[in-house]
This record gives C-alpha cells, sequence and structure tokens, in this order.
C-alpha cells in the first residue's frame, strides 16, 4: 500500500514558474492532497490542479504577493492553524507554506529561494518607509524562518544558486533538484515549424520591479529590433505607456500563443537575476537561443556559446544595463546558431526524470546525496 502524501505550496496567485512546478509535483502524486495559504482565483487553480486547494481561515484575504510579504508574520500564523496528517508531507514553499504543522512519517522542504521578504525585502517591497517600518518584525521573524526549516527531515533546493542562499542567509544547507519544464504540454501547443522569418525578440516575465525590465526596453529605444514583451504586473500600464512604438506588450498569453511567440522569437531575452527559470528550458527546448544576463543560476542551465560545446544556446552579458545588452544583441546577429543543437540542451530537463527522481525520494529508495 503507497503511503498517504500531501504537498504544501505557499500560493496560488500568479501563474508563474513556481505554480507550473507545483502543478508538476501534483501530477506526480495524483493521490496528494494540497494545501496552500491562498488560491485566487479558487475556482480556477482547483479546476487546473483536479483537486481542492485546502486553506487556513482568513487565507483568501491575503490576495497578492506584495499583501504575503508586508504582513508575512501573519500568513505565516495563519499556515500554523493547519496540521498537516500524511505519511509523507512534501512542501514546496520558500516562504508560509512551510509554517503548516506536521503529522507525518517523512517531511521534505522543496525550496526556491529563501524568503526574499525577510532577507532581500528591497526586492519584494520597494517603498523604503515600509521596509523600514517592518524591518523590526522582520528580523525577528529570521530565527523563526530558520527553525521551520530546519523541523523538515530533508532539503531540496531547485538550484546550486538557491542552496548557496539558503546557506548564506538561514545556515543550512540542502540537496539540489532542479525542477523540470513540461515537454508533454509544449509538444502539445507548439507550432509545427518555426519557419525562417523571425523578426522579433520576446521577453516574458512578470512586469514587477524586482525583475528590472526597464533596461531591456532602453537596451531597444531608437533601435532597429522588434521586441515582444509577455506577462503582466503592477508596472505593465507605466512600461506601455513609456516604451517604444517597437516595443509591444501582449499582456497575459495562454499557453498556445505562448510557445507560438517563442517557436518565433529571434531569441528570448532574460534579463534578471534569479535562481531558476523554467522559461529558458522552454525557449531552447523550441529551438530558440537565449540572450541571458550572466546569472550563476542561468550558467547552470544554459551553455554559453563560448565554452565552446556543440550544444551552445545562449549568448549571456555581464552586466544588467542597455549598454550591454545592446552589445549582445549586436553580437548575436553574427553567429550562427545551431536549432537542433539548442533543442538538445533541453533534454536533461525533463518530466519523466524528475517525475522518477521525486518519487524515489518519497517512497525512500533515493538515499539523501553526500
Amino acid at each position: 500500500m503507497k503511503p498517504s502524501i500531501a504537498i504544501i505550496y505557499d500560493k496560488f496567485l500568479v501563474q508563474g514558474g513556481g505554480e507550473r512546478v507545483c502543478e508538476m509535483l501534483v501530477q506526480a502524486f495524483p493521490e496528494a492532497t494540497l494545501y496552500a495559504l491562498s488560491a485566487k482565483p479558487r475556482a480556477f487553480w482547483e479546476q487546473r490542479l483536479g483537486r481542492r486547494v485546502i486553506s487556513p481561515p482568513l487565507g483568501d484575504l491575503f490576495s497578492s504577493r506584495f499583501l504575503v510579504s508586508a504582513l508575512y508574520p501573519i500568513a505565516a500564523l495563519l499556515m500554523t492553524l493547519i496540521k498537516v496528517k500524511a505519511d509523507v508531507v512534501i512542501a514546496y514553499s520558500s516562504s508560509c507554506g512551510k509554517y503548516v504543522r506536521l503529522d507525518c512519517q517523512k517531511s521534505i522542504l522543496y525550496s526556491n529561494y529563501p524568503n526574499r521578504g525577510l532577507y532581500q525585502p528591497e526586492k519584494m517591497i520597494s517603498s523604503r518607509l515600509i521596509r523600514v517600518l517592518l524591518a523590526p518584525i522582520m528580523a525577528l521573524m529570521k530565527p523563526v524562518e530558520c527553525r521551520q526549516i530546519y523541523k523538515y527531515d530533508r532539503k531540496l533546493s531547485i538550484s546550486d544558486t538557491s542552496r548557496r542562499a539558503m546557506l548564506d542567509f538561514a545556515g543550512i544547507d540542502s540537496e539540489i533538484l532542479m525542477p523540470p519544464f513540461n515537454e508533454q504540454a509544449i509538444s502539445a501547443v507548439a507550432p509545427s515549424a518555426t519557419g525562417d522569418g523571425r523578426d522579433y525578440f520576446v521577453l516574458i516575465s512578470r512586469i514587477e520591479p524586482e525583475k528590472e525590465l526597464e533596461y531591456v526596453i532602453d537596451a531597444f529605444r531608437m533601435g532597429p529590433r522588434r521586441l515582444k514583451v509577455i506577462g503582466k504586473g503592477s508596472l505593465l500600464t507605466q512600461l506601455r505607456r513609456t516604451s517604444p512604438d517597437n516595443v509591444e506588450f501582449l499582456g497575459y498569453v495562454d499557453d498556445s500563443t505562448l510557445s507560438r511567440e517563442l517557436a518565433g522569437a529571434r531569441a528570448l531575452i532574460f534579463p534578471s537575476e534569479i535562481e531558476y527559470s523554467l522559461v529558458p528550458l522552454e525557449a531552447i527546448f523550441l529551438g530558440t537561443p537565449v540572450i541571458s544576463f550572466a546569472a550563476p543560476a542561468m550558467h547552470e542551465i544554459l551553455i554559453h556559446v563560448d565554452s565552446g560545446q556543440p550544444d551552445a544556446n545562449a549568448l549571456f552579458y555581464p552586466e544588467k544595463s542597455a549598454n550591454a545588452l545592446r552589445g549582445a544583441l549586436a553580437r548575436f546577429d553574427d553567429i550562427d546558431w545551431d536549432t537542433e543543437a539548442i533543442k538538445n540542451g533541453a533534454t536533461r530537463f525533463g518530466r519523466d526524470a524528475f517525475t522518477a527522481r521525486i518519487r524515489d525520494i518519497v517512497y525512500g529508495t533515493a538515499a539523501p546525496a553526500p
């Protein structure tokens, strides 16, 4: 008889990479119960995930990422009202989800990045005044956060960048399990051929301050190249108003449109410093190279054209500035990209391998990494 499984996630508020990974976890364990602080809109998420999302009382009042960060102690306190009883608990959590009370034989924490609201509040809260007011409370929360991480039997991080951040901020080491992208879903909606008429670049991101997208817009300003921006967020209206005519904002698009735009682009622009992302993997799976800021995590998943490796799929630029990106764009034009070689770089991030690995961990056949 298989053990009972419970999956905890922080909150279902946006359709981003974390939500896609959680969806694949749910698919790997279709019998699992699912918990989260909130789900907005609840009917959408429960239909998409194929099950009820169990939340604490008042959890749905947290309807934005800002509220979860600004009122983090309250969000964490609400999660402690939930007692999760199962043989195995998987908390895919970087913030409040891991605060649930556990009644289990085995507990696994799978973490994106240590809670930025605590350790890097400037990335989440743009107002300096609010950060100053919250600083004493957040300082008190840090040791509490560490205790929540410690209580899990096994700790996993999504990348070495994430692992190092947890070690630096919380003093806790972890194993690395890189998330997959859903190649089956992309194959189902992707165009059968990309053609030779690529005449634009594409940027896919939440349109939020921490994504640092303004310098990308500046790099395309007054230039001949076209840029399509896919995503929504608090800065969407402002950037639409101030961007040049050769930058087009598509807002939120469905998976079919996203795959079509990715496959038809000359390259994906990836400008942020982040611990991991599924978007570059989806791009190279479709044969689209990536122009990326040289963040350490991107070196973990992409192959730089200067590496000399035959499966090169990315061009890195050294600093987050319009000039650096313009230089990369100019160099990109002179590179003869091999579409099939680009696609090869995605094979090690397939969903089947991830599912097999996480099942091994849950069902007890996979030993912790040394």
